[in-house]
C-alpha cells in the first residue's frame, strides 16, 4: 500500500530542500516518488498534508558507533551529546555541528527538546536537521540523502517558524 505525505518543506539534504512537495512510500517505507505540488498537475487524493518540515529519521551516533569512533568524531566535529546532564554547544568552534540525543525515540527526543529549548531556539531548522539527521547518517556509513528507493522512517518537525525557518521553543517531532 502506497502512502503520500506532504508539508511546507521536505529536507532531502542540506543543499536540496524542496517546497510543497509530496513524498510517496510503499509498505516497506521505501521512497517511490518525490514530486512538487506546484510543478505539475498531479492528483493529490490520498495525500496527508502537514504543517512543518519532513525529514528522514534522526540518527544517534552514540547508539550506532563504538566509543573510539565517538572520540574521533569529537575531535573532528563539534559533537554535542544531549543525553549528557549539562551539554554545551560551543559556537566558537569552526567545525560541523553534530547533535546526538543519545536516542532515536521521538518521545525521548521531544523531552530533550522541551528541556533544552533555550539552547535550540533561534537555530535554523535546516541546519538543526542536518546536524542530527543528515551528517550523523553519513558518519555511520549510510546513505543520508532522502531520495528514490531509500528506505527510511519519516519525521515531521512541527511548531517551526516557517517564515524565518527557525526552531521555536515549542518545536517537536513525530513519526509519520
Amino acid at each position: 500500500m502506497i502512502n503520500r505525505v506532504s508539508s511546507h518543506f521536505l529536507f532531502c539534504e542540506p543543499d536540496r530542500i524542496l517546497r510543497q512537495s509530496v513524498i510517496e512510500r510503499d509498505e516497506n517505507q521505501t521512497v517511490k516518488a518525490i514530486f512538487s505540488l506546484t510543478d505539475k498537475n498531479v492528483e493529490t487524493a490520498q495525500t496527508s498534508f502537514f504543517d512543518g518540515v519532513i525529514s528522514a529519521e534522526i540518527v544517534s551516533l552514540k547508539l550506532n558507533t563504538i566509543e573510539e569512533q565517538l572520540i574521533r568524531i569529537g575531535n573532528k566535529y563539534n559533537y554535542v551529546d544531549f543525553s549528557q546532564k549539562n551539554p554545551v554547544i560551543d559556537f566558537t568552534i569552526n567545525k560541523q555541528l553534530l547533535i546526538d540525543f543519545g536516542t532515536e525515540d521521538t518521545n525521548e527526543i521531544n523531552k530533550i527538546l522541551r528541556k533544552k529549548r533555550d539552547l535550540f531556539a533561534g537555530f535554523s531548522i535546516f541546519d538543526f536537521i542536518a546536524s542530527c539527521v543528515y551528517y550523523p547518517t553519513l558518519l555511520v556509513g549510510r546513505n543520508a540523502v532522502l531520495e528514490l528507493n531509500k528506505s527510511t522512517k519519516l519525521i515531521l518537525w512541527e511548531q517551526v517558524d516557517l517564515v524565518n525557518k527557525q526552531l521555536k521553543p515549542n518545536t517537536c517531532i513525530r513519526k509519520i
